[in-house]
């Protein structure tokens, strides 16, 4: 599909090819267009950062999915994380002593 383009046109290509998709799978996924809109540019960042790898990717579309699934998966796994945390931990975290600067 992609053997005579350059790297750039591949990428192009695949993005004007699926963005779409993507997106609107990550906003039924997050429900919020801001986290759809960062976690769709985290999938095509991987999928530019994998790209090299095409020869052994059998359907481009349902790895691209398999990258969209395994982004919110982490997306959640991290907000899990924070919410786990108490309200103030990061305001109690140590915080460098500061000495006036004379």
């Amino acid at each position: 599909m992609f053997e005579h383009e350059n790297v750039e046109e591949q990428i192009e290509k695949i993005y004007n090819l699926h963005y779409l998709d993507v997106y609107r799978f990550l906003i039924c996924f997050s429900g919020n267009q801001n986290d759809a809109e960062d976690l769709t540019q985290e999938v095509f960042i991987r999928v530019l950062n994998n790209l090299s790898n095409k020869a052994r990717i059998t359907n481009l579309k349902t790895w691209i999915f398999s990258i969209a699934k395994y982004v919110a998966i982490d997306h959640y796994r991290k907000k899990d994380f924070l919410l786990s945390l108490p309200m103030d931990f990061l305001n109690k975290s140590p915080q460098p002593k500061r000495t006036p600067i004379k």
